[in-house]
């Protein structure tokens, strides 16, 4: 699923997973910017990253190779 601009959220869990996979990927060349993704009161923030849609395959590939667990798509 993706906005109208063709961006694609991935929910990563901590703001450090969510730097880590940020600079992960700036390495290969795709740009992402961490975001707050929701703010649980039971389990805590939740933070993700903002890629283009159109890198999706790339993005879980670089961090499925990283051992970083991408929650939820959306």
């Amino acid at each position: 699923m993706h906005d109208q601009n063709g961006i694609c959220t991935a929910a990563v869990g901590s703001v450090t997973h969510a730097e880590r996979a940020k600079s992960l990927l700036a390495r290969a060349a795709i740009r992402a910017r961490v975001i707050k993704v929701s703010s649980g009161e039971r389990y805590g923030c939740v933070y993700g990253i903002e890629v283009p849609c159109s890198q999706k395959k790339n993005v879980e590939e670089i961090l499925s190779l990283q051992r970083l667990h991408v929650r939820q798509w959306t």
